[in-house]
């Protein structure tokens, strides 16, 4: 008889939860297709800022979000008018729960 190799509990299907306030937590869109979509993004942001350094990190990361937060849950973000440095912790919160790291992971990557 063949091994069978049963993962059905750890699979969940749940979306991961980031709490940027007591008043905003957000749904992060994690699936497959929209990580290999950002990506595709970030690579195509990171050869196009070799060529012209004027191109926005910023713009790139709002970007980012909205795509994996959705359109409100960015608009929500961006209304917090936040300092740089905690957007950026913002950011990298989603990054890690899209990509089931930790924030730490995803600043030494980014970093």
């Amino acid at each position: 008889m063949a091994q069978i190799i049963d993962i059905s509990s750890r699979i969940t299907n749940e979306l991961p939860l980031v709490k940027i306030s007591d008043d905003l937590t957000i749904t992060v869109n994690n699936r497959k297709n929209t990580i290999l979509n950002v990506q595709a993004m970030v690579a195509e942001f990171e050869k196009k800022a070799k060529e012209d350094p004027e191109l926005n990190e910023v713009v790139m990361i709002g970007k980012a979000i909205e795509m994996l937060a959705g359109a409100k849950s960015a608009k929500a973000i961006e209304e917090l008018d936040l300092p740089m440095p905690e957007y950026k912790v913002v950011y990298q919160a989603i990054m890690a729960a899209a990509t089931g790291t930790s924030i730490e992971d995803v600043d030494r990557f980014q970093g």
